[in-house]
């Protein structure tokens, strides 16, 4: 199977995205602190302007306001530099919600929110996102006239030409923040193959490369190497060691498949996590607290909806009410996962489990409807309690399907890095109900990666709450 096709852009750029990010620069820190300097003072001239509201109530909002910019900010990407102006508004609008609801749900949770004035709020909301936009893009602009002005460029070749190295060429080039830019490349280019690097010159070949430094006058080059050609490396940055230029080397993340991908380092070591959980210690206890709260909230709510349905299927058929299939959980550790019985008690061969289809003959009245409106997931709740399962995630699979699927689809059991869940991406977007298809399988799965490579709590918020639209699919049976 190929991964290109099955994975799309979450097994190239978007899975590798997370080790591309910029670091928390001097310029960001000082962008972030200019946000909150504008939001604060906003917040307090709308106050001034109402005229009839205490000032001081709005202290508390002032004080936390910044301490949830500082945490959602820096974790939202709108202070990469080399985002484009559109994705780094967007960005920011999303990120500013973020603040704005946590702080708003606080209030109603304590029930301080009578006393602040609406008007004050929804325009500090309104215009707080327009004012850090704007002052978004004059910032990024004065340091683009500052850069045509001041800075000097440096001149930079890359040597490579594969999916990396014109990654790189467009972001350098397109940075404002910084003097190097491409001036050209250097590969050994094979007759009939096709230039991947564009929007900068060919200078000439990877032998060719101490004589393009020198006569060029570059003062950096970027190795960006495919993999099966990364041995040379070695030779040619020691061909060039002589010449006191900058020499970095971009490993070629774009041809491995990732899952959760991360760098971390052991003295002075750096170690590249190919296949990583991204929940892990802050994010594990924040997942898991999300988890236990809404499951035990849900089960109280839904409590008699459930006990209808325990006996509606106590009566619909001679059998238990509850049906319980050792699935994969966490790692592939094996867990029981309970639903509400929908089918007439049958037997299975050994090593097989037929999924059900529409119009499956095994299906008893109540069992129908309790799979087209989910309620038969219902139990699950359970299992998200005992800790087997999360409410979000990869939906887990019967063992025998996953033996079956794990020889056909690349990387298909690298789902189980992280909690499966009740529901997921996949459900969401349509992908629900039987399997027959190798296609379906693929995709379904494709989109539980892309959940992996991008998760984070507001993922799982947005889900659960597309989950509720998506109750009554026709793909449900």
């Amino acid at each position: 199977m190929d991964l290109n096709s099955l994975f799309g852009k979450s097994a190239g750029r978007g899975s590798s995205r997370s080790m591309l990010k910029s670091s928390h620069t001097i310029s960001s820190r000082l962008q972030l602190v200019l946000d909150i300097i504008v939001v604060e003072a906003l917040l307090f001239l709308l106050v001034w302007l109402k005229g009839d509201t205490p000032v001081e109530i709005y202290y508390y909002p002032a004080a936390i306001a910044p301490v949830l910019m500082w945490l959602i900010y820096s974790n939202s990407g709108i202070h990469q530099r080399s985002a484009r102006p559109v994705d780094r508004a967007l960005n920011l609008l999303w990120a500013w919600s973020k603040v704005m609801g946590v702080m708003i749900a606080w209030t109603f949770i304590t029930k301080g929110a009578e006393m602040y004035s609406r008007q004050v709020i929804l325009t500090w909301y309104a215009v707080g996102a327009i004012v850090q936009i704007a002052v978004h893009v004059g910032t990024i602009r004065l340091m683009k006239t500052y850069s045509l002005k001041h800075m000097e460029t440096i001149p930079s070749l890359i040597v490579g030409n594969n999916e990396l190295a014109a990654y790189l060429v467009e972001h350098i080039n397109s940075n404002p923040w910084t003097a190097h830019k491409i001036v050209g490349f250097a590969c050994d280019l094979a007759e009939g193959e096709a230039l991947l690097v564009k929007g900068v010159p060919r200078l000439g070949g990877k032998d060719e490369l101490r004589q393009l430094v020198q006569e060029h006058q570059i003062r950096r080059v970027y190795f960006a190497l495919k993999m099966e050609t990364s041995h040379e490396l070695r030779q040619m940055q020691l061909d060039i060691l002589d010449l006191n230029v900058d020499i970095v080397w971009a490993p070629d993340i774009f041809s491995l498949h990732m899952i959760s991908p991360s760098v971390r380092e052991i003295s002075g070591v750096p170690l590249y996590y190919l296949s990583d959980t991204p929940i892990r210690e802050g994010a594990l206890v924040a997942k898991l607290l999300m988890d236990k709260t809404l499951s035990m909230i849900a089960l109280i709510l839904l409590s008699p909806i459930m006990l209808v349905a325990a006996l509606a299927v106590k009566l619909s058929s001679p059998g238990p009410i509850l049906y319980r299939q050792e699935r994969h959980g966490l790692d592939g550790k094996i867990i029981s996962v309970l639903k509400f019985r929908s089918m007439r008690v049958h037997e299975e061969k050994e090593g097989e489990v037929t999924q059900a289809k529409k119009g499956d003959p095994r299906l008893t009245k109540v069992g129908a409807f309790l799979r087209r409106t989910s309620i038969d997931e219902l139990p699950q709740l359970f299992n998200v309690l005992q800790g087997d399962m999360s409410l979000v995630g990869p939906r887990p699979h019967a063992k025998e399907h996953n033996a079956f699927f794990a020889d056909k689809i690349s990387a298909y059991m690298s789902r189980h890095r992280i909690p499966p869940g009740i529901t997921g991406l996949a459900q969401v977007n349509g992908c629900r109900g039987e399997t027959d298809t190798l296609d379906k399988m693929e995709r379904r799965v494709a989109y539980d990666l892309e959940y992996i490579n991008n998760w984070s709590i507001w993922l799982d918020i947005t889900i659960l709450f597309k989950t509720v639209f998506t109750l009554f699919s026709k793909n449900a049976y």
